[in-house]
């Protein structure tokens, strides 16, 4: 009895990671494309998605992230532009600048989508772009037991609206 015991107690362990690596990456993602949206079309609408990544998940996360990927979407959520992507590097403090600094804590490919082009005003013919995040993860097994052996990748993609400029300080 003691050694299915024991295998239960390992799969449910191995399978709560798993979950938790799903729930985090589901979350930047979702934080990511809405952090994107706001930015609009900023000049470091790019850089605030990956500031803001670093500044939500753990180092152990970050360190575990693909190349993160930033694109213009169609509303099924198809690549139309880009992605334009970006590696954590580490180091501290986070840092992104435009055009890359050697102190970045992320490096940022030349965008195929520039932030300029992003569309955000709203008008009768006119409508904002989508903007997409996507995430992954590699998820690295604890215990190496069948059949939880070798690693998975994670993956989660999110789209939204890019917002037009609500309000403009100092105006």
């Amino acid at each position: 009895m003691l050694p299915v015991l024991l295998l239960v107690i390992i799969a449910i362990l191995e399978l709560g990671l798993v979950f938790k690596d799903y729930l985090t990456v589901s979350y930047l993602s979702r934080e990511a494309a809405r952090i994107g949206a706001l930015a609009g079309n900023d000049t470091y609408a790019d850089c605030a998605i990956v500031l803001g990544i670093e500044d939500l998940a753990t180092p152990r996360d970050l360190g575990r992230l693909e190349p993160i990927e930033i694109y213009r979407a169609s509303p099924n959520g198809a690549v139309l532009d880009g992605p334009n992507t970006a590696t954590y590097d580490g180091g501290d403090p986070p840092q992104c600048s435009v055009p890359a600094h050697v102190n970045d804590t992320w490096t940022l490919n030349s965008s195929p989508w520039p932030t300029g082009d992003r569309e955000t005003s709203v008008g009768p013919s006119v409508s904002p772009d989508i903007i997409g995040v996507r995430i992954q993860m590699q998820h690295d097994w604890i215990t190496g037991l069948p059949p939880f052996r070798g690693s998975i990748q994670i993956d989660e993609r999110t789209i939204t609206r890019l917002e037009p400029k609500a309000f403009f300080p100092g105006a």
